[in-house]
């Protein structure tokens, strides 16, 4: 192992508890929570030692990919984050943005600790540890217990609207949310829609096909209507 990871092998593993290192204060936390909505969990996010990448689009995300640029800009500028990103483009429509204190800050909103079990070759040669996390294990919109733990009420339900806002913007479908496997996000989406007072919540998933496609359904409150009407 050694010979694969180089002198990372010799280093703790890097992991997150998920606390989410930003300022998720006041109106800071719509557009943390609009980005993390926006973000691919095809089987989890896709999250590799010492790698800056943000996000990749598909090609046809072509205007999802420019609003998801803006957005990023908008978190760096708020957050005080350096707002330098790499954009790269592969096959002449395939995008991809690279940022290492966007990444790093994104990625912390996560619960999770790579492991060697899954590697992923970097540009020097040698391997790097991975990890497969979903939002839905952080934590983040759990209420504040007796002991001071999580979030307000009011605060939860903002980051929830501001979620389910960035999901739409991405993969909202007619009637629903269409997510190709991420079952974990396809739940989480359905968690939030359900408290936030949603009549005939359900999720459809495929079966035997590649990828499995699960789509959400569900009849939304007026809130939740205006919410998404937003970014449509």
């Amino acid at each position: 192992m050694e010979n694969l990871l180089g002198a990372r092998a010799l280093t703790p593993p890097p992991s997150s508890d998920g606390s989410c290192q930003f300022d998720l204060t006041a109106g800071k936390a719509d557009t943390v929570f609009f980005v993390l909505g926006m973000l691919d969990e095809y089987q989890g996010r896709n999250l590799i030692e010492d790698d800056d990448r943000v996000e990749g689009f598909y090609c046809n995300e072509a205007e999802t990919a420019r609003l998801f640029r803006r957005y990023i800009a908008l978190l760096a500028e708020e957050q005080s984050i350096n707002p330098a990103v790499r954009e790269e483009t592969i096959q002449k429509c395939l995008v991809v943005y690279y940022s290492k204190p966007i990444a790093s800050r994104l990625n912390s909103c996560y619960r999770y600790t790579m492991t060697d079990r899954s590697l992923a070759q970097g540009p020097d040669g040698t391997y790097r540890r991975t990890a497969n996390p979903s939002l839905r294990a952080s934590g983040l919109f759990a209420r504040r217990d007796g002991a001071g733990n999580g979030a307000t009420d009011d605060a939860v339900r903002r980051r929830a609207l501001s979620y389910l806002a960035g999901a739409c913007a991405r993969y909202r479908r007619d009637d629903g949310f269409v997510f190709a496997n991420a079952r974990d996000k396809a739940t989480l989406v359905a968690d939030l829609l359900t408290a936030l007072g949603c009549h005939d919540v359900r999720i459809e998933s495929t079966t035997g096909t590649i990828p499995q496609s699960n789509r959400v359904r569900f009849e939304p409150t007026e809130e939740v209507s205006e919410w998404l009407r937003r970014q449509r």
